[in-house]
């Protein structure tokens, strides 16, 4: 009917489909629900493995939606466009042929091995996987610290300290655990 088309445009740039409102709906969901969530990453060699559960029914299956529709996503190349985006999220996209990923459902969420045989990949993998954990932890606020964090990239808040908090990993390793 009527009111469909109106939130697109303005909100979110071109090219929103209906699609990435229910993901960005889904991404909301997840974080206002961020303390009922569980996630391990373990690094691998080359790449990672997550679980991410939750002892709620609802909230394992909106794990496993998302998951799935991330996943379609990067398949086909259609990021979302909001400033959640990290440039780690932006350079995974760009490196998409080089990414393998593999998931599996669990009884309370879902498990999610990435793997590259780049190891440029397999640091961005590794980066993007503790920028999520830290969204978990944090929820909404971590959410507004990362857009601004990602705005500022653009807007010239390229200052020292700002950027020093960003904690890369010298060797590309980290501990198991995260």
């Amino acid at each position: 009917g009527m009111g469909r088309g109106m939130m697109s445009p303005g909100m979110m740039g071109d090219g929103h489909d209906s699609a990435a409102m229910t993901d960005m709906r889904g991404i909301h969901e997840l974080l206002a629900n961020h303390d009922r969530i569980r996630r391990t990453v373990t690094n691998l060699p080359d790449g990672i493995r997550t679980v991410t559960e939750s002892d709620d029914p609802e909230t394992a299956q909106l794990i496993r939606d998302h998951v799935a529709s991330m996943g379609r996503r990067v398949r086909t190349g259609k990021m979302l466009g909001v400033p959640i985006e990290s440039p780690a999220v932006r350079a995974i996209y760009a490196n998409k042929d080089k990414i393998s990923t593999t998931s599996e459902p669990s009884a309370k969420g879902i498990v999610v091995t990435q793997t590259s045989s780049d190891p440029k990949i397999v640091a961005l993998l590794q980066q993007h996987a503790t920028e999520v954990s830290d969204l978990v932890r944090g929820g909404m606020a971590a959410m507004h610290t990362a857009m601004m964090k990602n705005h500022g990239m653009m807007g010239g808040g390229m200052n020292g300290p700002m950027m020093e908090r960003g904690r890369m990993p010298h060797n590309g390793m980290m501990p198991g655990e995260r």
